[in-house]
Order: C-alpha cells, then sequence, then structure tokens
C-alpha cells in the first residue's frame, strides 16, 4: 500500500493479514472459526465445536458444525447436527 492510499484510511488503516494456522497447533478450538480441506476444494464458514481427541481407529479428529449452527445452538439451544473430521486437514482462522 502507497503512503497516499494509507493516508486515507481511517484509525488503523488496513487490517493485518490471517494467515490460517494448523489446528494441530492450537490450545482451544471450541467455538473457532475453521476452514475445512476436501477433495472438492476448501469449506469456509465451519465452527470447531470440540477438542481434538482420538476416534476409535486412532485418528485425530474434532467436531465440527456449519456456522449457522453454530449460532442456532447458542440462541437456541438446539444441539446441531456434528460432523466428525481429520484434524489434519482442518485449519484455524
Amino acid at each position: 500500500m502507497s503512503g497516499q492510499q494509507a493516508k486515507r484510511l481511517p484509525y488503523f488503516g488496513a487490517p493485518p493479514v490471517r494467515e490460517p494456522r494448523r489446528v494441530l497447533d492450537e490450545p482451544s478450538l471450541r467455538g473457532r472459526r475453521v476452514i475445512l480441506s476436501t477433495p472438492e476444494g476448501f469449506v469456509y464458514d465451519m465452527r470447531a465445536v470440540s477438542s481434538t481427541r482420538q476416534d476409535a481407529t486412532g485418528r485425530t479428529v474434532l467436531d465440527v458444525v456449519t456456522e449457522e449452527d453454530y449460532f442456532r445452538w447458542m440462541f437456541t439451544q438446539a444441539e446441531p447436527a456434528r460432523r466428525t473430521f481429520p484434524a489434519e486437514l482442518v485449519w484455524v482462522e
């Protein structure tokens, strides 16, 4: 960004760019926005609703829900349909 452009932005300017981080490197996950890596591409607007854990096969997994279902759950206490996803394919926004 040039000096002229920066002067036109109010307050602190543009927010810093955020790099996605591996779920396995994060200390707490519940409620965090996550990105799923699938064969069809990346899936955004998801929320983690559990910590990482080992499934029956020994794979590290966590439960995720859509962002819409997450907020419905927070406001109405209607339990969302959870989807278990391999942790190595999940990134924190």
